[in-house]
């Protein structure tokens, strides 16, 4: 195994927040994935910028087509490049990258699948809170899968792990609907425990989006592997 690992960092209108996370993965890998998912504000821009005196691979989407979409992309893309093993980071510059070393460790040690979960027990925003003890409940009731995060995006899959947990949802579902992935076909895990941070509660992940993911779950325990 070579251990050609890639970051693969999707990214919708994160103008202010995208040269910082490029900059601070540039210092622990030069694989990188961008996926430019039909920004509208200096994204684009900033990413071209940077990637012209790197070797980051870009992928410019002209409409937005989602978070999960648009991570199928740079995974395959990854794939493409013969790489060993992916690591999912979102472009909002709340995963600290100083965690980058425990995935890549795992994936060395030919790990399959690697979840980041955040310790609930910090401070963070309420709604943010209460959705993440709402998705526990009902993952635990419907999958029998007891986690206190389930919405983390800092995540690493190998090819094996990737093909295995393959998921539809083109939006910010693609966390929950891999998590039911893995209960119902009882595929093993590794966990990284990951820093809390939230630099814009009201950013991302809304409400409504954690309605409908809900509103999936029924439909996710029953539907054909």
């Amino acid at each position: 195994m070579s251990n050609k690992i890639f970051a693969v960092v999707p990214a919708y209108n994160e103008g202010r927040n995208i040269e910082k996370v490029i900059l601070s993965l540039l210092k622990k890998t030069s694989n990188i994935i961008i996926i430019n998912d039909g920004s509208t504000d200096k994204t684009k821009e900033i990413i071209n910028k940077i990637s012209s005196n790197n070797k980051i691979k870009t992928i410019h989407i002209k409409k937005n087509i989602g978070k999960g979409a648009a991570m199928k992309k740079g995974a395959n893309l990854a794939w493409k490049l013969k790489a060993d093993g992916i690591i999912f980071i979102d472009a909002d510059n709340q995963h600290n990258i100083k965690h980058f070393k425990d995935f890549v460790k795992y994936l060395k040690k030919r790990e399959d699948i690697i979840i980041g979960i955040r310790i609930m027990k910090a401070k963070i925003p309420f709604v943010r809170r209460v959705g993440n003890e709402t998705f526990s409940f009902f993952m635990k009731i419907l999958f029998n899968i007891k986690m206190q995060d389930f919405i983390c995006g800092f995540r690493a899959l190998s090819k094996k792990g990737y093909k295995s947990i393959l998921w539809e949802s083109d939006g910010y579902g693609v966390e929950v609907e891999t998590m039911t992935i893995i209960a119902r076909k009882k595929l093993p895990f590794k966990t990284v425990v990951v820093d809390t941070i939230y630099l814009d509660k009201y950013k991302g992940f809304s409400v409504w989006d954690g309605i409908k993911i809900l509103f999936r779950l029924p439909y996710w325990r029953v539907k054909k592997l």
